[in-house]
């Protein structure tokens, strides 16, 4: 179904289905489509993945003391685009199967992947004996979370802030109004998807409680792609926050 405006829920299953899936179509040649989709299009995922890292990895000031903590870190994307030597890298993801291919093309001895959902984040670094993290990556989770969990989600995130951090967050987004994908067919991915893409108001709620009320700053927010050709959606555009403490 495709639902315009009307604030409705999505299945965290069939959402966790579908990335199992995705996960066994894995392939060397194509690895990142896995999470940006484009399966039939190599070179529209390069692109996308080039301007995104450009774009956003200077914003991060990484540096020998950066403590990156990715979540949704998939099969580790963002992983292989930080080249700086860093303090540490945590990738979260609440696929298991998109944590084990991430494990197994990243190898960094400092760099590790672990299984966890959004609302498990605490639970999760706690296991493992983790501290806080100064760098915090969210890129394109919150479309995958219902308005009842995302508050919680991002509250374990700053909570698990160091005083000084900054935080990315890079989401589609409705450009016009609120758009639902729930358990929707879609012919590029050959799969049912469910999605929720906010509009920029409606993130901009969340992002004021989460973090602005605790001391975080927009230190500078944008669309994403300026070519049209790299978005190539009417109804949805990648937006980014850059939030800094």
């Amino acid at each position: 179904m495709r639902i315009t405006e009307q604030r409705v829920e999505i299945e965290y299953s069939q959402t966790k289905q579908f990335f199992k899936k995705r996960a066994g179509k894995f392939s060397g040649n194509n690895p990142y489509s896995v999470t940006m989709y484009q399966d039939n299009n190599k070179e529209l995922v390069e692109k996308r993945n080039k301007k995104e890292i450009e774009k956003l990895r200077p914003l991060l000031k990484l540096s020998f003391d950066s403590k990156v903590l990715d979540i949704a870190c998939g099969i580790g994307r963002w992983a292989d685009a930080i080249k700086t030597d860093i303090k540490e890298y945590c990738g979260l993801d609440f696929s298991g199967e998109l944590v084990e291919i991430a494990n197994k093309r990243n190898t960094r001895d400092n760099f590790e992947f672990y299984e966890g959902a959004a609302n498990e984040i605490e639970k999760v670094l706690a296991s493992k004996g983790k501290g806080k993290y100064n760098t915090i990556l969210m890129i394109g989770i919150l479309v995958y979370l219902n308005d009842s969990d995302i508050a919680d989600a991002l509250d374990q995130v700053e909570r698990n802030c160091e005083k000084n951090t900054i935080i990315c967050i890079r989401e589609p987004i409705g450009i016009k109004e609120r758009l639902t994908l729930k358990d929707f067919y879609s012919e590029e991915l050959q799969d049912n998807y469910s999605a929720i893409y906010r509009t920029r108001e409606e993130l901009l709620e969340f992002i004021d409680i989460a973090f602005l009320q605790k001391g975080f700053r927009i230190k500078s927010e944008d669309f994403l792609f300026d070519d049209d050709a790299l978005n190539n959606r009417k109804e949805t555009a990648q937006y980014y926050y850059i939030l800094e403490r």
